[in-house]
């Protein structure tokens, strides 16, 4: 490019100019051998000049021009097309591009310098393409269907799957109903009136294995109006190895025992009398007191329970062997909150809170209210929530290697027993100790990313291990890419893009560890997962300040006057030579 001038064909620069200097050279030549050399100068320039403008109208040169006013309509899915009406006409010569997730647009979008996003908006693994465009986004309104949920993806055989959400304008006297895979109706609610409403279904299956319940609307004379899909995964009961470490018996400990005894678990707690004196109960094991964390003894269990005073005052050798066990074998450590938790250092704690002065909590999916602390936890590195009851920070965990340390900001949750919510109680318990619990037989975690996994799409995940060398294939035996988190060398993420429908499976190369994961069909969940776009977008394009930009295009610059010359040239040396044997 020479001044912002270039060639459409620049791949035949190379070639055009070896062949110009041939035949220039061949011309030249040939004109040198005639006896007539009045003209040679003069022919060798024109031959030069035609082959020039021959050589020039073949490339089909351009020229860099400026546009700062190329707009346009981004139309997604479930765009308003009174809205897109309304714009064409506003917008006069707007160009109109069909987003489509399957096919790209960023060719299109090079050439502009603003759009405008209509409908449920774009997804968000593409939110790069507009990243230098300056974007406003117009979103839909709420959509009509389930536009919020949470449901228990996998549960150990004797648990309760929880289905709780939201639906948007459901039809009055319809039904939501809760049906395993056969469609025999589980549970279900009735609406009366066609406002947003909260709602929560439960069910507790009686089988082991992979299976695909479903939500399905029905109107009032019982036709289904739209069903969706829902898998879980039911695990085999294996009971736990616990051990509850206290300074002294409290109400928490005691209600929390007998939970875990009555759940067919491996018990023994260990209060303290008097310093170096303790007492034991046994629960569903053998007598088998444990005096001292050595690594054998503390590997017997699953999770440790104990509260913050007795935790922390151990020793720093011990604590380390504490550490060392979660972060290699995956021993589970739930730390059982007190003022003391709270004002602690959050490097001995492993939590950082922040005081929120709220003393109570209602749990959306029950309705029903517990007391906490009033603290909630700060955001940390490696630290995630653990959702109770529909809220997201009444309890978390830190990731340590292999394994994980937990605590919450629950006060007395024993209340809700002696308040008649067992199975609040029972679900709270279930929840944090199923997350943190000690995963026997595996050296891999898996860990879902994507919310809905559709069709050719890309599916995120990440797996934490401490293997020195993994490699993770799908159901059909090809390798899978990872990338090694640089500041942390047991997490790896991938991401692959299933083909097909239904469950599909993850598996570390030559290991019987697994993850299995459910794809979905392209109008499954479609209210639900509109408003998750438009709720991204909304935040992607949110505020928008970025100017339009500038856009630089390559123009065809008019050929005429090559085309003149190239005649000329022709026309002179095809007459040179008539009118040299003429004089």
């Amino acid at each position: 490019m020479i001044d912002g001038f270039s060639f459409l064909q620049k791949e035949l620069i190379i070639p055009i100019l070896l062949g110009g200097l041939v035949v220039f050279n061949i011309y030249v030549w040939k004109e040198w051998q005639t006896k007539q050399r009045g003209r040679f100068v003069v022919n060798s320039i024109v031959a030069l000049i035609t082959i020039l403008a021959l050589g020039i109208l073949i490339l089909e040169p351009t020229k860099e021009v400026e546009i700062n006013d190329s707009q346009a309509l981004v139309l997604t899915d479930n765009f308003n097309a009174v809205v897109k009406d309304s714009l064409l006409n506003h917008y006069k010569g707007i160009k109109v591009l069909d987003y489509n997730p399957v096919k790209s647009i960023r060719s299109e979008l090079d050439s502009l310098t603003n759009v405008i996003v209509l409908g449920d908006g774009v997804e968000p693994y593409d939110f790069y393409l507009f990243d230098s465009i300056s974007t406003t986004y117009i979103p839909n309104a709420e959509p009509i269907g389930v536009t919020r949920l949470n449901f228990t993806e996998q549960l150990v055989l004797g648990g309760e799957l929880k289905v709780s959400g939201s639906y948007s304008t459901p039809i009055e006297k319809s039904f939501l109903v809760l049906q395993d895979s056969r469609s025999n109706g589980l549970d279900s609610i009735q609406f009366t009136e066609d406002k947003n409403v909260d709602f929560n279904l439960t069910t507790r299956p009686k089988v082991a294995g992979a299976y695909v319940y479903q939500l399905a609307i029905k109107d009032s004379a019982g036709v289904v109006l739209e069903t969706n899909p829902i898998p879980i995964e039911v695990l085999n009961k294996e009971p736990l190895r616990v051990l509850i470490l206290n300074t002294f018996p409290t109400f928490e400990t005691k209600y929390l025992k007998n939970f875990l005894a009555e759940s067919g678990h491996e018990v023994i707690v260990r209060s303290q009398l008097t310093k170096g004196k303790y007492k034991f109960e046994y629960f569903n094991t053998p007598t088998q007191p444990v005096y001292q964390f050595t690594d054998v003894v503390l590997q017997n269990f699953d999770i440790v329970i104990t509260d913050s005073e007795t935790y922390m005052s151990l020793g720093k050798s011990v604590k380390s062997r504490f550490e060392k066990s979660i972060a290699e074998h995956g021993l589970g450590l739930f730390i059982q909150p007190s003022d003391f938790l709270f004002n602690t250092r959050s490097s001995d704690a492993y939590f950082k809170f922040k005081r929120d002065r709220i003393n109570t909590v209602k749990l959306p999916t029950s309705a029903a209210e517990t007391e906490k602390y009033p603290y909630q936890f700060d955001e940390q590195l490696l630290v995630e929530p653990i959702h109770l009851g529909g809220v997201s920070n009444l309890a978390a965990y830190r990731q340590m290697g292999n394994g994980k340390i937990a605590t919450t900001s629950l006060l007395n949750s024993y209340q809700l027993l002696l308040n008649g919510k067992s199975e609040v109680y029972h679900g709270i318990w279930t929840t944090v100790l199923n997350k943190i619990a000690k995963k026997k037989g595996q050296a891999v975690s898996w860990e879902s990313n994507t919310k809905i996994p559709r069709k050719d799409e890309p599916f995120h995940f990440e797996v934490r291990t401490n293997l020195e060398e993994l490699g993770v294939i799908n159901e059909d035996s090809i390798s899978v890419a990872l990338v090694q988190k640089a500041l942390l060398p047991s997490h790896y993420s991938g991401t692959v893009y299933p083909k097909k429908i239904g469950w599909h499976t993850l598996q570390v190369e030559n290991d019987s560890t697994d993850f299995s994961y459910y794809v979905f069909e392209k109008n499954d969940w479609k209210a639900l997962t509109s408003t998750m776009i438009i709720a991204a977008n909304k935040k992607q394009f949110a505020n928008e300040t970025q100017k339009n930009r500038t856009v630089f295009v390559d123009r065809p610059v008019s050929q005429l006057l090559f085309y003149i010359l190239f005649l000329l040239g022709v026309g002179w040396l095809w007459l040179s030579p008539k009118l040299a044997a003429e004089g």
